[in-house]
This record gives C-alpha cells, structure tokens and sequence, in this order.
C-alpha cells in the first residue's frame, strides 16, 4: 500500500489528508521509488492556500523533492536497478507520498551512502541557491548580496554557498533567528524592527551587487532600492501572498518584470523559478545536483534541518513554515 498526503481543498492545514491506496506497475521507461525522506517547502502552503498561479485543482499530493530507493522498474528501464538510491523533482506535487513514481531519465542517481534526509535538502534548497548564485547572478568573490528570509530553507544555503564564494552577505531574520544568519557571517537585519533600506544604506552605502528576493510586493521594489549601479535583482517567488492580497496581483507583478526586465534605475531583473530552469536545462539541473551532493560528501555543506516528521504529521509541516517556527529544512520521513 502507498500511503499518499493529499489536499482535498484550498484552505488551512486541517484539508490535508492522509489516504491509502494500492500500489500500481510503473509504466514502460518509468520507475517506482519508495520514499525515505521528501522536503517541505513554502510553496507547498501556497499550492494549498490556492495562492499560487496555476495551482493545482484538489485533490492533489503536495511536494517538489524526494530521495528514496528503486523499488520497481518498468519496462525499458536501463539506468538504473532495483535497489539504487536517487533523487526526484517534480513540478510542486507528487512528493508526499511513501511511493512516488518518475520517468526514469528525471531522476538523479545519487551515493548509497548519503543520508537521505539531508540529501533532499539539497534537492530543492541548494539547487535553486547555487544556480540563482552561479548560474544566474554569477556571483564574484567579495560581491555583496542581500538575502531575504535568511533564516529560511533557501536562505541559509544561499548564506552556506555564498560564504564558500567569499561574498559579503546581509539577511534579513527575526531577532531569535539572528545567530543562524551570524553563524555564516553575514550581517543580519531584524526585518521586524529595522528598516533594511535604511540599515543597508549605513552599513554599504554602496549598495548591493546582488539582492535574492523570494517575498514579492512592495518588498520587491524597497530591494531594488539597495542595488548598487552594477547590482542585480532575483526575484525567486512571491510569499507575502500568504498574509495578503492574491494571485492575480503576484501575475501581474511577475509578468510586469518579466517583460521589462529591469529596474527603474536601469538595474538588470531576473526571475528564477527552479521548475522552469529545470525544464529549460535538465543537464544543468542534473550537473548541479550532483556537484552539491559531492560538497555534501566533502563537508563542505551542511544544510541545517529544523524538524524531521513522520509523513503523516504533514499537516503540522507546514505550520511550522507558515509560522516560521522553523530554521533551515523540514523533512518528512517515510518509514
């Protein structure tokens, strides 16, 4: 039997559900996966809320990353074998699940000896920092960059990969969360009682080379205010959804700096969605999983994981990242 997350309506987190259902056969060139460890993500929430363009119509399995080991092989299936442990990205559904099932040129063979849990870390969180880092800024040693929600599952490896890049790093957190942001030493902004426009304006009156935005509204035009003439802006999502306003106005922002591309100030804008990037370069996506996965074998990376909850807690997952309780990563385990 697979055990399956779904959401059964757009709403709060009691329209989450558990279910049991048969297991199939994989189909021809597709694999079976039993899952050890999938991601929570803020985008998960939104997804759930029905905040997030395009969302799914429920019933739908949240969930973006997974690790787990070949459970079954479908037929023409020749890259992998029963046993192998991998990785596996979807499109914003499909990873909470005991079971989940992937075409098998989508999923990434990783070392047996890696723990899964924090494996799957690195799936969503450190590919989405390393490429908005690397192959989207291009960062450059002693570069400064703003990070918002520093203390969050992106922020901190961006706070991770860009102390490995030597930049100089700000982020915005909480207070309580001001040692995480410190621990890789970056400068952190209480973004509840300071003004990070003003605090940047004294503290780098420069400005920023680089500034990673995942909250969206105003916050995205107060960030392009701290760039410096060379700086560049990366929007990478809209969270602030989740306390106000819709989805049609997030669009309409999106497609408004999808177009034009820059800041009024002439500043180049990019907009990075690791889904589309994914889709666009595969070879990338595959290229960069496994590089990181090798910083992980080195100890060159660590991701920090807050919360590690059976599948069925799924519901209280999310809490936790919609009240930012959590620092880092939570991860669902499969038992």
């Amino acid at each position: 039997m697979n055990t399956r997350v779904i959401v059964t309506r757009y709403g709060g987190p009691q329209v989450i559900d558990v279910i049991e259902e048969p297991l199939r056969k994989p189909e021809r060139g597709e694999i079976r996966v039993k899952v050890q460890a999938a991601g929570v993500a803020l985008a998960d929430i939104m997804r759930r809320e029905g905040k997030y363009p395009l969302s799914p119509i429920p019933p739908f399995t949240p969930g973006y990353d997974a690790i787990g080991i070949v459970d079954e092989l479908g037929e023409g299936v020749q890259k992998y074998l029963i046993g192998d442990k991998v990785a596996v990205f979807f499109n914003g559904t499909g990873g909470y699940a005991s079971y989940v099932y992937a075409m098998d040129d989508e999923v990434v063979g990783i070392p047996a000896h890696i723990d899964s849990v924090t494996a799957v870390a690195v799936i969503l969180n450190y590919v989405t920092a390393y490429q908005m880092l690397h192959r989207v800024a291009k960062v450059a040693e002693g570069e400064r960059i703003l990070i918002h929600g520093a203390s969050g599952g992106v922020g901190t490896a961006l706070l991770e990969l860009g102390k490995l890049a030597k930049l100089d790093m700000y982020g915005t957190a909480s207070l309580a969360k001001h040692s995480t942001v410190y621990q890789f030493g970056a400068v952190p902004i209480d973004y509840r009682n300071e003004d990070f426009v003003d605090t940047l304006r004294n503290k780098a009156p420069e400005g920023m080379d680089v500034v990673f935005d995942p909250i969206g509204g105003r916050n995205y035009e107060r960030s392009m205010n701290t760039l410096s003439n060379n700086g560049r802006f990366i929007g990478y999502g809209y969270t602030s959804i989740l306390q106000q306003g819709d989805s049609e106005e997030w669009t309409k922002e999106w497609e408004s700096l999808a177009e034009n591309r820059t800041t009024g100030k002439g500043n180049p804008v990019y907009l990075y969605s690791i889904t589309s990037l994914k889709k666009e370069r595969l070879d990338w996506f595959k290229e960069d999983v496994r590089f990181l996965l090798s910083l992980l074998e080195e100890g060159k990376i660590n991701p920090l994981i807050s919360y590690r909850l059976p599948l069925r807690e799924a519901a209280h997952a999310q809490e936790l990242l919609e009240k930012s309780i959590s620092v880092g990563k939570v991860v669902l385990i499969c038992e």
